[in-house]
């Protein structure tokens, strides 16, 4: 159900129960918002103070709010709570992140609202000719960071021994 005081905001929207606010961003020194953010991204799915087992052995879970028939607590077994916790746990290797309509994939109108690489100009003399062959290979070629070396670009981290990738990975 959309909430009563939904945002107008400018890139903010709030439809069928979901909020988007794409004008959250975090400048690159602000190293406390960028913590502040990363824990609201990588949150838990339940809160503990809503799972509970009772004195059956059974998992009660508290809802945020209550359902229309009066609902406040979901009682289930360990086994069925664990089964409904791993449908919540995305399959591995696929992207977290569907995108549907007009950045869907292969959406007819993609390259229209999705930003290009720079344009190139189409003067050719030998030497731009050479450095232009380099940059086609450069960028052909995936760009690859070991988590270690992310994370410590993202957090600062200092690592006398951040291993690296692997050839080939």
């Amino acid at each position: 159900m959309p909430r009563e005081a939904a945002a107008r905001q400018p890139l903010c929207a709030d439809i069928d129960g979901f909020s988007l606010h794409a004008a959250v961003r975090v400048e690159a020194h602000d190293r406390k918002r960028l913590e502040q953010l990363c824990r609201y991204i990588t949150r838990p799915a339940l809160s503990d103070e809503r799972v509970q087992v009772n004195a059956a052995g059974q998992v009660e879970l508290k809802l945020k709010t209550p359902w229309r028939d009066g609902t406040t607590h979901l009682v289930m077994t360990p086994l069925v709570f664990m089964q409904r916790l791993a449908a919540l746990v995305p399959r591995p290797r696929l992207h977290l992140i569907r995108f549907h309509g007009v950045l869907a994939p292969n959406a007819k109108l993609r390259p229209l609202v999705v930003p290009q690489g720079p344009a190139r100009t189409e003067q050719s003399t030998e030497p731009t000719a050479a450095a232009e062959r380099e940059i086609e290979t450069a960028e052909a070629r995936p760009a690859r960071i070991s988590w270690a070396r992310l994370l410590k670009r993202v957090f600062e981290l200092t690592c006398s021994t951040a291993p690296t990738a692997a050839p080939g990975n």
